[in-house]
This record gives C-alpha cells, structure tokens and sequence, in this order.
C-alpha cells in the first residue's frame, strides 16, 4: 500500500515540473534573469553606499 502513495506523490510532482517548465518561456527567462542582476547590482552599491557611510559617522 505505501508503494502506491510514494508513486502517487512522485506523479504529481513530476506532472506540476513538467507543468512549470511548459509555462517558461525564453522572454520571461531572460527577464529574470536581468531582473535579478539589476538586483544584485543595486544591492551591491546599496551597501556599499552604507558602509560608507556608517565609515564617515564613526569617525567623527
């Protein structure tokens, strides 16, 4: 009887991948990958812009 519940589970897992994966497309893939970069990028000088500025506080 477990067998039947894992190879129930495992079908519907690989039924909602394979569903997610169909719903990708190229546009939306390269999208976020940019969306993430810019991210990335802005957190980046975000903190550097704090430490910076936390630096110029503390040594007053």
């Amino acid at each position: 009887m477990e067998q039947f519940h894992q190879d129930g589970k495992v079908g519907f897992l690989g039924g909602c991948v394979i569903a997610a994966f169909k719903s990708f497309t190229l546009d939306s893939f390269v999208e976020t990958v940019v969306y993430a970069a810019l991210g990335t990028a802005v957190s980046f000088f975000v903190s550097m812009l704090l430490r910076y500025l936390v630096g110029k506080m503390k040594s007053r």
